[in-house]
């Protein structure tokens, strides 16, 4: 069984870059562009891991975050983030969050991060 990917971001330029990266290593990957869609997709097709942006539209990453964290509490997360802050890092911690990555991300590290997630 493949493992799924949800990645929730509102770039498609960098869903649509994952996406590619992820199905070539043999993911299964959905993507929503903002954080309301995000959660209804978890809700449909529960995810091994969450990549999510932290700068969405409708609802922060962190929104996201404490919502699918209510729902859903052993959810892996990963945030992706070109804004990351020490703040974030701190809220990030705060819901157990694996690693606050910041964009441009380190591909490698990003796939190490989700296969470590996905075991």
């Amino acid at each position: 069984m493949k493992k799924r990917v949800l990645i929730v971001d509102d770039e498609p330029s960098v869903g649509e870059m994952l996406q590619t990266i992820l199905e070539a290593e043999g993911y299964e990957v959905g993507i929503t562009y903002d954080g309301p869609s995000g959660l209804a997709e978890i809700e449909k097709h529960p995810p091994h891991v969450l990549l999510l942006d932290f700068m969405l539209p409708g609802m922060d990453g962190i929104e996201v975050l404490c919502e699918a964290r209510h729902r859903w509490p052993t959810l892996p997360v990963i945030i992706i983030t070109a804004f990351g802050t020490p703040e974030l890092s701190m809220k990030a911690n705060k819901f157990s969050v694996i690693e606050v990555v910041s964009k441009p991300f380190d591909t490698d590290k990003l796939l190490a991060l989700i296969a470590k997630a996905t075991q």
